[in-house]
């Protein structure tokens, strides 16, 4: 199975690619200036990484693959206790959903799936649900009650022009994918 570094270096790879300065994604923008994102890296994620208050468009562009890799172990798998839950092909598409919609929001949809407070932190009570309800449905029904969650969400976001290529996401990490057959 892949490991967590593996599988975010795979989904940059796959879904990301290099420098965007697109200036209908929000998260291009840093205090007010189209910046870009790079790997789908934020310039807030990269100013908290090089703990610098202020980043650049040629800081952006210089971002490494490797550095992005790092920061979605440190920032996002990590400092949000992804790494407490375990892991498995539907905990990957549920860190993938955090590095899209930020921790919190990918958080609170799975405690909201899995009826527990939606409080936006992994602790023991979200943990324990968690490993429950994994039981409960096994990971093929879980990956798919998950991603009709994700599909769910993104189409109340009132972006019609990123929603196909968040469902296609979405769909990507299902059951029948190709994907799932590389997480084995």
């Amino acid at each position: 199975m892949m490991t967590p570094a593996d599988f975010i270096h795979w989904y940059i790879n796959h879904w990301e690619g290099g420098l965007s300065l697109d200036p209908a994604d929000q998260g291009n923008w840093w205090q007010g200036q189209l910046v870009g994102s790079k790997y789908g890296i934020t310039a807030a994620a990269l100013s908290q990484e090089r703990n610098s208050p202020t980043i650049t468009a040629k800081d952006m562009a210089a971002l490494t693959e490797d550095e992005a890799i790092k920061i979605g172990l440190t920032q996002y798998y990590q400092a949000f206790n992804f790494n407490q839950l375990p892991w498995n092909r539907v905990t990957a598409s549920i860190l993938d959903k955090a590095w899209g919609s930020g921790p919190r929001t990918a958080i609170r949809l799975l405690q909201r799936l899995i009826k527990v407070d939606a409080d936006g932190i992994i602790g023991p009570t979200t943990i324990a649900a968690y490993q429950k309800w994994l039981h409960h449905y096994g990971e093929v029904q879980a990956a798919n009650l998950w991603a009709d969650c994700r599909e769910n969400f993104d189409s109340t976001l009132n972006q019609p022009r990123f929603l196909k290529g968040w469902n296609n996401r979405t769909n990507s990490y299902r059951p029948d994918s190709a994907w799932w057959l590389t997480m084995t």
